[in-house]
């Protein structure tokens, strides 16, 4: 690009110097001082070779980059400045300038007098003689070292955020196997004990208990669900199942712990049998269930749509509570989002909205969020039914 600004600006200066009424230089000379002015001025290097390699011109800014003085350079090679390992390069760009093609923007490394390396990014355009006969190249390097350093530094901090972020996914899976085994032996000894416990303030401690442990559980195995999305192995039994039922056994689920909302379900369909995981789709519906009522608090109605329209199946949860601002909702299901994290008495690691996307792509399908703050959201998701 800097040899075209070049050029476009020597036009449009040769344009207002030929127009100055004191102009008394022919076009050829105006356009020779101009251009030899651009050149001094440059921050690039600009040299002129034969198709032989002689340089013929080498402006300040090649000086100032490589080293050598205008005087000690001319009639050298400009091999001199070329590594060894890299002399078919120069094969190849006097090749096709020789050809009349221009080289652009070809990265390399040159030689400082020094000895030092120096990388650059260079453009080499074909030199005519006024029949128009091929007599040399005129090359514009740029020192692209801040470039390269940068992008250096950025592929190593990427890496190293990899490398945690892969430490972290290890962790997390770790942590999540080690916990399941406990939990499990809790709650066994829990169903043990109400069994046993026979006063009715006892019992209650106990139900309490095995409640707490069972979302404890959840969340574990939310967090050995997201290792195993990141490492690739989260997997899906995939049978023959009715979406109906389903959608029912989750509302059953929700509404026995959760005595003071009425969940509903508005459909016409009585029956629907598609191809899915049973298992991975119910665990969508409670965690929108979930959601609807934890960010519902002071409501008592939660809504669930379902539709069918070709081979689509569409399934809402709608609530009436906080909703979502606008600006949040293209972030919801990012891992370990929480849209309102300013709030303790909502708890969650934000990883339901995650999980629920992933299972719901993997089935064909797409999930989305309509919502209006202070009225409340609706959670939609698709299922193909032909999977």
């Amino acid at each position: 690009m800097e040899y075209e600004r070049l050029l476009c600006f020597m036009e449009e200066t040769a344009t207002k110097v030929l127009q100055s009424p004191e102009n008394s230089l022919s076009i050829a000379e105006q356009k020779q001082a101009m251009l030899a002015a651009i050149i001094a001025t440059s921050d690039d290097a600009i040299i002129s070779k034969t198709l032989q390699g002689i340089i013929t011109s080498w402006n300040p800014a090649a000086e100032r980059m490589f080293g050598y003085r205008e005087a000690e350079i001319l009639g050298k090679h400009i091999s001199i400045i070329i590594p060894p390992e890299r002399l078919e390069e120069e094969a190849y760009i006097i090749g096709q300038v020789a050809q009349g093609n221009r080289v652009n923007h070809f990265e390399t490394v040159r030689m400082v007098k020094d000895g030092g390396y120096i990388p650059i990014s260079v453009t080499v355009s074909p030199i005519t003689d006024q029949s128009g006969r091929i007599i040399g190249a005129s090359k514009i390097a740029r020192d692209i070292s801040e470039q390269l350093a940068a992008q250096e530094e950025k592929a190593t901090l990427y890496e190293q955020v990899r490398a945690l972020n892969d430490k972290k996914d290890e962790f997390i899976g770790l942590a999540s196997h080690e916990l399941k085994t406990p939990l499990t032996s809790i709650s066994g000894y829990l169903q043990i004990l109400s069994g046993i416990v026979e006063d009715e303030k006892g019992r209650l401690f106990l139900t309490k208990a095995r409640q707490q442990v069972s979302k404890l559980s959840s969340l574990v195995s939310d967090l050995l669900d997201v290792s195993k999305i990141e490492a690739g192995k989260l997997r899906l039994s995939t049978e023959r199942f009715d979406i109906r039922q389903v959608i029912n056994d989750a509302i059953e689920l929700l509404a026995y712990g959760n005595h003071s909302y009425q969940i509903s379900l508005e459909t016409d369909i009585t029956e629907l049998w598609i191809i899915g995981d049973p298992h991975r789709i119910e665990q969508v519906i409670i965690n929108l269930l979930t959601n609807a009522i934890r960010y519902s608090p002071g409501t008592e109605e939660v809504v669930v749509f379902l539709s069918q329209e070709n081979q689509e199946i569409k399934i809402g949860i709608r609530d009436f509570g906080v909703g979502i601002a606008p600006e949040k909702l293209k972030d919801i299901f990012t891992r370990f989002y929480r849209v309102d994290d300013t709030n303790l008495n909502i708890s969650g690691l934000g990883i339901g909205l995650y999980l629920s996307q992933d299972i719901v792509i993997r089935h064909k399908g797409r999930i989305w969020a309509e919502s209006e703050p202070g009225i409340g959201s609706t959670f939609w998701f698709t299922l193909s039914q032909d999977q």
